[in-house]
C-alpha cells in the first residue's frame, strides 16, 4: 500500500468535526469500475416499481459479496485513504464492513421523514455515552455526485462525536437542536472518512437520479467483523499482498501482532509509541 502523510490540518479537522472529505480519492476510471460491480448487485432494486411517495421504500443497503472483484479488493487498501485510518487509528486494524447504499428518488413535496439518528458499531447500548472511545472509522466512496440538498448523502451532527449524552430533539422535530448538521456537497470519486462516534442518519434522495455510495468500515482487530462480511478463502488470501491479507482477517488469532501494517508503519516513520505496562519511578 503507497503511503499517503495524514496532515496535522487533517488531524484537527478529523478530531474536531468527526469527519474529514478526501479529494478525488477514486480516479475516474476506479468509479467507472466500480459501478459496473454495484449496478449489477443492486439491479432488482434498480428495476423496482417507482414509489417516490415512500422514502423508506427507496433505499438498498446491501451488504453480503461485495468483496468478490478486484475492484472491490483493490478498494481495501485504497492509497488515498486507508493509510489516513491507520494514523488515525493504529496499525492493528482490519476491515469491518462494507456496505453499498442506493437510493432512488423519492418526492420532493413529501414532509420531512423522522431520521434514524445513531453512532456506528453499537458500543453505547454497553458503554454508555461517557468516555465513549473511537474504535473504527467508516470511509465513503462516492460513486455519484452530491452538489445540492437532500441528494441522500448521509447527514452528520458536526463535532458530535465528543458529546456524552444523547441528542436532544424537539417533539415533532427530526433534526437536533445546538447542532449544525452537515448535508456535505460532493463529487463522484471525493471519499468521506467519519468517526464511529459521530451522530449521523441516512436522508432521503430528493433529486431526479439514483444516489450511489460504497462504504467500508475499518476497526481495531479485537473488534469481531460484522458477520455478512464476506469470509476469505485462505488459499485465495496468498494471491494478495500482506497489508490485505491483514485487513481481510488473516491473523485469527487477536494476540498476533498486526505484522503487516506495523512494518508498513516502521517504513513510514508513522509507527505510535508503544503503551507501557508500567513505568520506573524514583524512590
Amino acid at each position: 500500500m503507497d503511503f499517503s502523510q495524514l496532515t496535522e490540518a487533517q488531524k484537527n479537522a478529523f478530531d474536531q468535526d468527526g469527519f474529514l472529505v478526501i479529494p478525488k480519492a477514486l480516479s475516474a476510471e476506479a468509479v467507472t469500475a466500480l459501478l459496473i460491480i454495484t449496478d449489477t448487485k443492486a439491479r432488482a432494486f434498480l428495476d423496482k416499481y417507482d414509489v417516490p411517495s415512500k422514502a423508506e421504500y427507496n433505499q438498498l443497503d446491501f451488504r453480503p459479496g461485495l468483496l468478490k472483484y478486484p475492484a472491490t479488493i483493490d478498494l481495501i487498501t485504497n492509497p488515498n485513504t486507508v493509510p489516513l485510518v491507520v494514523q488515525l487509528l493504529s496499525p492493528n486494524i482490519h476491515l469491518h464492513s462494507t456496505a453499498l447504499i442506493y437510493k432512488r428518488p423519492s418526492d420532493p413535496g413529501l414532509p420531512k421523514m423522522r431520521r434514524g439518528w445513531h453512532r456506528d458499531i453499537r458500543i453505547p447500548r454497553d458503554l454508555g455515552h461517557v468516555n465513549l472511545p473511537r474504535v473504527g472509522i467508516k470511509i465513503c466512496y462516492c460513486l455519484t455526485d452530491f452538489h445540492d440538498h437532500d441528494d441522500g448523502l448521509t447527514l452528520f451532527a458536526r463535532g458530535s462525536q465528543r458529546f456524552d449524552k444523547p441528542l436532544e430533539m424537539l417533539k415533532g422535530e427530526v433534526d437536533p437542536v445546538d447542532v449544525e448538521v452537515c448535508d456535505l456537497k460532493l463529487n463522484a470519486g471525493d471519499a468521506l472518512l467519519f468517526d464511529n462516534r459521530i451522530y449521523h442518519t441516512a436522508s432521503p434522495n430528493r433529486s431526479n437520479r439514483v444516489s450511489k455510495v460504497l462504504m467500508f468500515c475499518y476497526s481495531y482487530r479485537w473488534m469481531k467483523q460484522e458477520v455478512y462480511l464476506d469470509n476469505p478463502d485462505p488459499n485465495a488470501l496468498r494471491d494478495y499482498d500482506p497489508v490485505t491479507r491483514q485487513l481481510l482477517g488473516e491473523y485469527i488469532d487477536i494476540d498476533t501482532p498486526a505484522w503487516a501494517l506495523q512494518a508498513w508503519a516502521k517504513k513510514n516513520n508513522v509507527m505510535p509509541d508503544a503503551v507501557p505496562w508500567h513505568v520506573d519511578i524514583e524512590h
